[in-house]
C-alpha cells in the first residue's frame, strides 16, 4: 500500500461526486507492467489543439495498473496494484463510483419506513406462494424497482420534523437518496436472495416436519420461529468475521453485486451520453427499453408459444425414437441442439452477463467431457444398471425402473425397517445423478485444497493486518464510516448458536448438540473462507446440501428430522453466510455506513423470519388439506415434499445402502479423494508454466459449476456458455466501451422485466387457470423425452440388478 497520503475523502467539488462512467479507462495505455498513462497522441485525438505541455496527465504516487478487456483470474486479481484512485478491475469500474459524499442521507426515517414494509411484504407473499404449484417468486429486482417511485412520490410530503429531543428525526428528509434505496434493497434481498428462491431454505424442511402429510411433528411457531431464524442466522457472524478475506480484497467483485449497482446509479443518476462504439443511449433508457423488451418477449416461450422455451424440434420429428430425444431432448436428454428463446431457460445454470467467462468455460468443459461424452457411452452400455432409467432424472428408482416407493420399506410410524427393504428393492439414480454426486464428492474436497495452494498466503497475510495487500478506492472511501467491530459479529454469533443449541435440545429432533456445533457450525467455520472467495471471484458456489445429507446419514442413521436440520444448518451456515457478505460487498459499493447496514441487516432478518413463521402458522390453521395433493388451490408444498423424500433417502434409508463397500455406487466414493489430486496436479503444472491455459483451470469450479444437473440440463449449460461467449467474450473483446457501460444493465433489464411478466401472467392466467391450447404448447408433450423412456425396458415381473433376498 502506497505510503503517500490520500487526499480527504469527500471534500471536492460536489458536482464531481457523481461520475455515471468512465470513458477515461477506454484510452488507457493497457499493460500490467505499465504505469496506465495516456500518450500524447492519445490525448490529441480527443483534445485537438492543445500543446503537448497541456497534455501531460499527473500520476498517483503509486503506479496505478489498469487492466483491459483480458480477464483476470483469481490468482492474478489477488496480486494486482489497488492503490489507484479508480478500481482496476473494468468490471467495478464500469459499475462502481469512484466518490462518495458522506453528507448523502441513508439512516433516515422514510428507509426504516419502506424497508419494513417492503420486507413484511415480500416474505409474507413468497411465503403464501412458496407452498403453491407453481410456486411463485418475486425477486429482489421488483423490491429495486418499486422503492423508487414511492420514494420520489414521498419527496413530496410536508417537511414534518418529529420532536424527540436527540431522537428527532425528519418524516420527510428531502430528495431519496441512491443511500437509502440501496440500503432498503439490500435487506429485502436477505427475504429472496440473488439466486431464484421463493422463501426461506429452511421452509420445506420445516413444513416436512410440522406437516401433517409428512412427520407430523408440529412443536408449535416458538419452534418455528427460532428454526427459521438460527438457519438465516448462523452464517451472518460468520460473514462479518471473515470480512477482511471475503467483503475487503478488490480481487473480490462480487459479479452478482455488479448488476444491481449499475441499475441504483441508472436510476438515480445523471446519464451520460458520450459515444460508447457508436452508442449515445443513456442507461436509464436503454434499462426501460430493456426490461419493456424482455417483458413483451417472455409471454410467448412462458404462455403464447411455449414451445419456444425448449425448441427440440429433432424431437418432434422422431418423437418414438429413443436415442434421438436422448441426445437432442431438453426435458430427460442431453439437448446437443440448445435452442431456447426463453430467458429464464438461459439464465437457469448461471448468470451469463454477469459471470466471468473463464468460469463459463470451465463450467461448459465439465458439461461436455462428462455428461455430453462419457455419460452416454456409460448409460449405453449399462453401468450401474442405468440403461433402465431416464439418462437425465432426479428421481429415485427401484429394480423395476419405477418411482422408489418409499412406503414400502418403512411401518406405520414411517421407521425404516429393514426386513421391508431386503424384500423390496436398493434404490437406484439416473446416470446424470450419479455423475452428479461424484463431482460433487470431488469438488467439496477440492475446495479446500485449492484454498491453501492458491490462496493460503493471502489468507494468512489477512489474518495478521487487514490490511495487507492494500485497500482499493472503495475501501479507502469507507474508512471515514465507522466500522463494525469484530466483537459485535461475534456477540450476534454466540447468541445464534446459543439458540440453535436451544431448539436441538429443548425439542425432540434427534440432532445432538455435539453434532449441531460440531458438524453445522464447524462447517461454516471450515469452508465460508473458501466458499467465499471462490464466489466473490468467479460467481459460484460448491453446492454443499449433499455432503451434509451424506454425513448426517452416516453419523445419525435412522434419524431423517436430524438429517433435513443439518442439511438446513449445516448448507445455510454457509449458503446464507456468503449472502451476506455479498451485500456486505454491495453496501460497500454503495456507499452505505456499515453500522446502519449491520443494524438493518438483523432487523430484516428477524421481521422477515416472524412474517414467515405467521403466514405459515396461519395457512396451517385455514387453508384445509395443506400439502395435500387434492388440494383445490394446488397448494401442495412441492418443496416440502422434494426435503420430505430427500430426509427418507439419507435419514432413513441411509447412504450407506448406497454408497459404502459392495453397493451400486461404492465406486463413486472415490471422487472425494480425486479432487484433492487433480487440484495438485494442475496447481503443480501451473506453477510450471504460469502463462498457459492452465492459469483459467480452476479445479473447484470445473467439479461443482454443472452441479445443478439434475434438475438442471445440459442444454441450459451450453446456452449459458452461449451467450457467455458472445457478451463476456465476444463483445468484451471488440466493443470494450458498449460492454463497460451495458453489459450488466442488460442483465439487469431482461431479468426485471421477465420477472414482471412472471409475476403477471401467474396471476392473470396461472393462478385463474387460464390456459392456451395449441399446437405450439404441446408439440413436445408426446415424445420420448418428455416421457423420460429409458433405452432398456424391464420386462414384466422382472427386476434389473439384485432382487429380493439379494441384497
Amino acid at each position: 500500500m502506497s505510503s503517500q497520503p490520500h487526499p480527504p475523502l469527500g471534500e471536492s467539488n460536489p458536482a464531481a461526486h457523481i461520475e455515471p462512467d468512465f470513458p477515461n479507462l477506454e484510452n488507457l495505455a493497457i499493460t500490467p507492467d505499465g504505469d496506465g498513462s495516456r500518450t500524447p497522441s492519445d490525448l490529441e485525438a480527443s483534445s485537438p489543439g492543445l500543446d503537448e505541455k497541456d497534455l501531460k496527465v499527473e500520476q498517483p504516487e503509486a503506479d496505478v495498473e489498469v487492466l483491459d478487456a483480458t480477464e483476470l483470474t483469481p490468482m492474478e486479481a489477488f496480486k494486482w496494484d489497488v492503490d489507484g484512485d479508480q478500481s482496476p478491475f473494468p468490471e467495478v469500474a464500469a459499475c462502481v463510483p469512484n466518490t462518495d459524499d458522506p453528507s448523502v442521507p441513508c439512516n433516515t426515517f422514510r428507509a426504516w419506513f419502506l424497508l419494513t414494509i417492503f420486507v413484511i411484504l415480500f416474505a409474507g407473499v413468497n411465503q403464501f406462494f412458496g407452498l403453491r404449484y407453481p410456486s411463485l417468486t418475486i425477486g429482489y429486482v421488483v423490491a429495486q424497482l418499486l422503492v423508487f417511485p414511492i420514494g420520489r412520490a414521498w419527496e413530496k410530503l410536508p417537511r414534518w420534523r418529529l420532536p424527540l429531543g436527540r431522537l428527532s428525526f425528519d418524516i420527510n428528509p428531502g430528495k431519496f437518496s441512491i443511500k437509502e434505496h440501496a440500503l432498503i434493497v439490500i435487506c429485502v434481498n436477505l427475504v429472496v436472495g440473488y439466486e431464484p428462491a421463493s422463501t426461506a431454505y429452511a421452509m420445506g424442511s420445516l413444513v416436512a416436519m410440522v406437516s401433517p402429510v409428512y412427520w407430523n411433528h408440529d412443536w408449535g411457531a416458538g419452534f418455528s420461529f427460532l428454526y427459521l431464524l438460527t438457519t438465516q442466522m448462523l452464517g451472518f457472524g460468520l460473514a462479518g468475521l471473515s470480512r477482511r478475506w471475503l467483503v475487503y480484497p478488490a480481487a473480490l467483485i462480487w459479479p452478482s453485486s455488479l448488476a444491481s449497482t449499475v441499475l441504483f446509479r441508472a436510476l438515480h443518476e445523471p446519464q451520460d451520453t458520450t459515444p460508447a462504439n457508436g452508442w449515445t443511449i443513456t442507461r436509464y433508457r436503454y434499462f426501460v427499453y430493456g426490461t419493456a423488451a424482455a417483458f413483451a418477449w417472455f409471454w410467448f416461450p412462458d404462455y403464447i408459444w411455449t414451445s419456444l422455451s425448449t425448441f427440440a424440434f429433432a424431437t418432434w420429428i422422431a418423437p418414438n425414437n429413443q436415442k434421438v430425444n436422448t441426445l437432442f431432448g431438453m426435458n430427460s436428454g442431453l439437448g446437443l441442439l440448445p435452442i431456447s428463446l426463453d430467458w429464464t431457460q438461459i439464465n437457469y445454470a448461471g448468470f451469463p452477463l454477469t459471470t466471468p467467462f473463464y468460469v463459463t468455460c470451465n463450467a461448459f468443459a465439465v458439461v461436455v467431457l462428462f455428461y455430453l461424452f462419457l455419460s452416454p457411452i456409460l448409460y449405453y452400455t449399462n453401468v450401474w444398471y442405468s440403461a433402465y432409467l431416464p439418462l437425465l432424472s432426479s428421481s429415485t428408482f427401484d429394480n423395476t425402473g419405477a418411482t422408489y416407493n418409499i412406503t414400502r420399506v418403512v411401518d406405520s410410524n414411517l421407521d425404516f425397517v429393514l426386513s421391508k427393504y431386503e424384500q423390496y428393492s436398493p434404490m437406484y439414480i439416473s446416470m446424470s445423478y450419479s455423475i452428479s454426486y461424484a463431482l460433487s464428492f470431488a469438488a467439496v474436497t477440492a475446495i479446500v485444497v485449492h484454498t491453501y495452494l492458491y490462496n493460503g498466503s493471502e489468507i494468512w497475510a489477512k489474518f495478521k493486518n487487514s490490511r495487507s495487500g492494500g485497500e482499493d478506492i472503495h475501501k479507502r472511501l469507507m474508512n471515514q464510516y465507522k466500522e463494525v467491530p469484530d466483537w459485535w459479529y461475534g456477540i450476534l454469533t454466540a447468541v445464534i448458536v446459543g439458540l440453535g443449541i436451544f431448539v436441538v435440545r429443548y425439542w425432540d429432533t434427534g440432532l445432538p448438540v455435539w453434532g449441531f456445533v460440531v458438524v453445522c457450525f464447524g462447517m461454516g467455520v471450515l469452508l465460508i473462507i473458501p466458499e467465499g472467495i471462490l464466489e466473490g471471484t468467479t460467481n459460484q458456489r460448491i453446492f454443499l446440501n449433499i455432503i451434509t445429507e451424506l454425513i448426517a446419514g452416516y453419523a445419525w442413521p435412522g434419524k431423517p428430522i436430524a438429517n433435513m436440520m443439518v442439511k438446513c444448518f449445516g448448507y445455510n451456515s454457509v449458503k446464507h453466510g456468503m449472502d451476506f457478505a455479498q451485500d456486505l460487498k454491495l453496501g460497500q459499493y454503495m456507499k452505505i455506513p456499515p453500522r446502519t447496514l449491520f443494524i438493518a441487516q438483523i432487523y430484516a432478518s428477524v421481521l422477515a423470519t416472524a412474517t414467515q413463521t405467521g403466514v405459515l402458522r396461519w395457512m396451517i390453521g385455514h387453508i384445509p388439506d395443506l400439502c395435500k395433493s387434492t388440494n383445490k388451490d394446488r397448494f401442495t408444498c412441492n418443496g416440502a415434499k422434494v426435503v420430505y423424500n430427500a430426509s427418507l433417502i439419507w435419514g432413513t434409508i441411509g447412504p450407506q445402502r448406497m454408497f459404502q463397500s459392495g453397493q451400486v455406487y461404492s465406486s463413486l466414493m472415490y471422487f472425494f479423494a480425486i479432487g484433492p489430486v487433480v487440484t495438485i496436479a494442475v496447481y503443480l503444472l501451473y506453477k510450471r508454466y504460469p502463462k498457459s491455459w492452465l492459469r483459467y483451470l480452476n479445479v473447484p469450479i470445473f467439479f461443482n459449476a454443472a452441479g445443478n444437473i439434475p434438475p438442471a440440463n445440459t442444454a441450459q449449460y451450453s446456452l449459458w456458455f452461449i451467450f457467455g461467449f458472445i457478451f463476456n467474450y465476444l463483445i468484451r473483446k471488440k466493443a470494450f466501451a458498449w460492454w463497460k457501460r451495458y453489459n450488466y444493465l442488460t442483465q439487469a433489464a431482461l431479468d426485471t422485466g421477465t420477472a414482471i411478466a412472471t409475476v403477471l401472467i401467474f396471476f392473470a392466467l396461472s393462478y385463474t387457470g387460464v390456459k392456451l391450447t395449441w399446437w405450439g404448447n404441446t408439440v413436445g408433450s408426446n415424445t420420448m423425452d418428455a416421457k423420460g423412456t429409458p433405452w432398456l425396458t424391464v420386462p414384466k415381473g422382472g427386476h434389473f440388478g439384485r432382487g429380493a433376498g439379494e441384497f
